[in-house]
């Protein structure tokens, strides 16, 4: 069997990952790719949880035979790289793997650089590859980034089976369209809205409403959205639902909380959860009152 190994931070992993790793499998006739996660990433500041990171892995994994997930006490890339075919990497990784100064001297660089196995590296902003092969991959994922995802962009972000909570009278409230004039209607409407979108998306969606539930709507799953309620009455009584949802889940961490209200996000990102504002359902137009 031959194996690859693709160390990195994933952060969340992206579809450039996904790109990059199933590049490498092709070009280098490989049987499987690891992602690998260094407990303590060299030269990165601080990150979200390992274990967290780990098991958004985990389950992009789930649907790929041939993706696996490593997490490491190791630094180097030398070190990760130890047994395997092919280490996979960005073009600043490869330049920060050839610089001397995360080495004692040039010599122990040069001695690390001998212990590799065959390079592969994706091209970036210029920066050379010496030494090592270019993967190439398709022009629209060069400049994808975990931190542009961290900063809104969900899109890039890999398929790793993340389920979504919606928070019904956020999301409702973000357009001054009426809404208020008949709130059954719009909450029908987003329901019927949010049904469209896991037909076309494949997503798993749940949405949290206040009130009295809907005729038409009981608590249950409809046409593939799960439709819940608050179990009283009063101020944040759908929050406190969402968060006992969050909490009681086994993996919150695949768990993404569509609400521009902070302070269920903060609620909910303290039980592991990942949030995004309503504008990750009705575009960038969208603000809360």
């Amino acid at each position: 069997m031959r194996r690859g190994v693709f160390p990195g931070s994933f952060d969340p992993p992206t579809v450039a990952h996904l790109a990059i790793a199933e590049a490498a499998l092709a070009a280098a006739d490989l049987d499987c790719v690891d992602f690998v996660i260094s407990r303590v990433a060299l030269a990165k500041e601080e990150r979200g949880e390992v274990e967290a990171r780990a098991a958004a892995l985990g389950r992009l994994a789930s649907t790929r035979p041939w993706c696996g997930v490593v997490v490491t006490d190791d630094q180097l890339i030398a070190d990760i790289a130890r047994g395997y075919d092919v280490v996979i990497m960005g073009a600043d990784k490869w330049a920060q793997v050839r610089d001397p100064q995360w080495y004692g001297s040039d010599a122990e660089r040069d001695a690390a650089l001998a212990r590799l196995p065959r390079v592969l590296v994706v091209p970036r902003d210029d920066l050379p590859i010496d030494g090592a092969e270019r993967l190439e991959i398709a022009p629209e994922h060069a400049n994808v980034s975990s931190s542009a995802v961290r900063a809104g962009a969900h899109h890039l972000q890999a398929e790793t089976s993340i389920r979504l909570i919606v928070d019904a009278m956020n999301v409702i409230g973000s357009r001054p369209d009426g809404w208020w004039k008949d709130r059954d209607k719009a909450s029908r409407e987003l329901i019927r809205s949010l049904q469209e979108r896991s037909r076309t998306t494949g997503e798993r969606i749940a949405v949290v409403l206040d009130g009295a539930p809907l005729s038409d709507f009981p608590e249950g799953v409809h046409d593939r959205v799960l439709v819940a309620y608050a179990t009283r009455a009063g101020r944040d009584a759908a929050d406190d639902r969402i968060v006992e949802e969050v909490a009681r889940d086994r993996d919150p961490t695949s768990l993404l909380v569509i609400s521009s209200d902070r302070g269920l996000q903060q609620r909910v990102q303290e039980l592991g959860a990942q949030i995004a504002p309503v504008s990750y359902l009705r575009g960038p137009e969208s603000a809360s009152p």
